[in-house]
């Protein structure tokens, strides 16, 4: 299902209660978006050793064109800014799944996750990452940060496997949503908007004797 036909999709589901279609496309967008980065959530939260394998297959190459780092003038390290939100669960680098270094040969550079505070006690220590391995930081919706990275190391470009937002796809990308959370996606949309749902318009309280 692409982006737009699945925002189209959820909007429909509202019409019992939006009749007036008083909720624009954009908003829909935006509370969809929630909600599915918190189901993702919720599913990693529920099980991280199980899910953090289940949910590469909804993670996504970014992107065909390598990513240069380059260096942040205030703390020397290396970053990748990204044009990509991703989704950041609880876990080291959050919906960063893999860096690899775009120059595949024998002699690539390896990228390991560290956490930014992991990062920091490396660095300041007497010893660092052995040679031709990086630590990667997931420290933002759309940066990646490197420990231990060489000049000619950040020229050779990386290439990164995320699990991007929903609102980071185009109207007309394909977007896997998580496998069996249609309901409870609905659900999370109907929360955010702030539509209640047609049981609840029942008055419960009616005294059917009159």
């Amino acid at each position: 299902m692409t982006k737009i036909e699945y925002i189209d999709f959820i909007r429909n589901s509202l019409q019992m209660t939006d009749e007036t279609s008083r909720f624009h496309p954009a908003q829909v967008e935006a509370a969809i978006n929630s909600a599915v980065n918190t189901v993702f959530y919720e599913m990693y939260a529920k099980n991280p050793k199980v899910m953090a394998k289940s949910l590469e297959r909804y993670t996504t190459i970014y992107s065909p064109i390598d990513i240069t780092p380059s260096a942040n003038a205030t703390t020397g390290r290396y970053e990748s800014s990204l044009d990509v939100d991703v989704i950041d669960l609880p876990r080291k680098t959050g919906g960063v799944f893999d860096v690899i270094a775009k120059d595949q040969t024998p002699a690539v550079t390896k990228f390991v996750p560290v956490t930014p505070l992991e990062g920091d006690q490396l660095m300041g220590s007497e010893s660092s990452l052995p040679g031709n391995v990086v630590g990667y930081s997931f420290t933002g919706p759309r940066t990646i940060e490197y420990w231990d990275m060489s000049a000619a190391e950040a020229v050779a470009s990386v290439v990164a496997r995320l699990l991007k937002q929903f609102k980071s796809y185009s109207n007309s990308d394909n977007v896997l949503l998580p496998y069996g959370q249609d309901e409870r996606i609905v659900e999370l949309v109907r929360q955010y908007l702030g539509v209640i749902p047609p049981k609840d318009l029942v008055n419960d309280n009616t005294n059917v004797n009159g």
